[in-house]
């Protein structure tokens, strides 16, 4: 299998792809920005697409740079939350209500320069929360670096009632998306 260079920071993303491949990691230097009302699909395969490409200016070797991006979608896009009380208003506005949550991929393949962007969507469906119970998860500060600041793989599964589609992706990485990706298109597989 070809090298593959994960360009991300978040442990989350290195644990899932980790059980799969050996991976070199790279932290993107990109600035997140992002407009509430653009459309999520967009968002993110653009943010997962600028990830790789900074390192792809970077990089040397024979590699397989793969990026990705996560939001939270209900009405407008929720990034990350840069403050406890932002996260308070975040949780309160997707207590007893479905959201979405997209992910971008984007995989370049160092050698030929073949680029193929994606993107994958589940629906989360949360419990109604009490004020009291927003604010003892708060105080847990998982919350921090966690688009719609809440994390699925820790205490926040409290607050989800049921997931409609890909568990990982709500954790950061669609795995078997991004499988389906290099398999199609790289002719590589995690497996």
């Amino acid at each position: 299998m070809k090298k593959i260079i994960l360009a991300s920071s978040s442990p989350r993303r290195i644990e899932i792809l980790k059980k799969y491949a050996e991976i070199t990691i790279c932290k993107p230097e990109t600035e997140e920005t992002v407009n509430s009302f653009d459309y999520p699909q967009t968002t993110v395969m653009k943010s997962a697409f600028e990830k790789a490409s900074s390192i792809l200016s970077k990089c040397e070797e024979d590699a397989l740079i793969i990026a990705a991006d996560t939001l939270v979608y209900l009405d407008k896009i929720m990034g990350k939350p840069k403050s406890e009380e932002e996260a308070f208003q975040m949780l309160s506005c997707l207590s007893g209500k479905t959201h979405s949550v997209f992910t971008g991929i984007c995989i370049i393949d160092r050698e030929s320069l073949k680029k193929v962007v994606d993107y994958e969507e589940t629906s989360v469906v949360f419990h109604d929360l009490t004020k009291d119970f927003i604010e003892r998860y708060l105080k847990t500060r998982e919350y921090v670096d966690k688009a719609g600041a809440y994390g699925i793989q820790g205490y926040g599964e409290l607050l989800i009632k049921e997931i409609h589609g890909c568990y990982n992706n709500v954790k950061g990485l669609p795995v078997a998306k991004l499988n389906s990706l290099l398999t199609n298109h790289f002719s590589v597989s995690l497996l």
